[in-house]
């Protein structure tokens, strides 16, 4: 709505200056490091537990690597997000290697709840799985960016004298107003004025 080009935190200490009531920025996608995308290529029972699985991911390297799991959501040529060792999670789990039943796992597959999400940011995902991509990316790549999450999400209280701002074109313009631009997107036939008025004058 508004085409302007500064660093979050100088966009957020503009808007305040401004008059613009500011709750909370968070860093989107920030708390997950070395979570990469990954695409099954076989998975076998474990040799001695009837509930896991043994999978062989491709993650971009020469190698492939082992992962254990519990999860009967998946098949070979899934793609899949990867936490590596020595990665880390939304809430602050960290993944190292180990062994589930005496068989190696390095790393770990992850749902969308062990990367902080929920249904109603992926509807077509299940919680009591692992997170399948919809579509194939890039295998090795950071998992934030493939999903959307590389990004800062800036939430404002909207206060009583402010209707104008309780919509994202309302402060579209007002972060047009604020860094001196115009805004860029508008719909057909309609203007954008300096002022908006607070009160329409009656018929009399």
């Amino acid at each position: 709505y508004t085409d302007i080009n500064v660093s979050p935190e100088e966009f957020c200490d503009r808007m305040i200056m401004s008059g613009s009531n500011l709750e909370t920025m968070e860093n989107v996608g920030r708390d997950m490091e070395k979570v990469v995308v990954g695409k099954i290529v076989k998975i076998e029972k474990h040799p001695d537990a009837d509930s896991l699985f043994v999978c062989r991911i491709n993650v971009g390297e020469e190698k492939d690597i082992q992962i254990v799991t519990s999860a009967a959501n998946l098949k070979p040529g899934d793609y899949v997000p990867v936490a590596r060792h020595g990665g880390r999670l939304p809430g602050g789990k960290e993944i190292r290697r180990g062994l589930l039943r005496g068989v190696e796992s390095d790393g770990m597959m992850c749902s969308i709840g062990e990367l902080g999400l929920t249904l109603h940011d992926f509807p077509g995902q299940r919680e009591d799985g692992i997170m399948v991509l919809d579509e194939p990316a890039p295998l090795g790549a950071p998992i934030a960016p493939v999903l959307g999450l590389d990004d800062v999400s800036v939430e404002f209280e909207i206060t009583p004298n402010r209707p104008d701002c309780l919509s994202v074109r309302g402060l579209g313009r007002e972060a047009a107003a604020t860094f001196g631009v115009r805004p860029t997107v508008t719909t057909a036939g309609e203007g954008f004025s300096t002022c908006m008025p607070r009160h329409r004058p009656s018929a009399s």
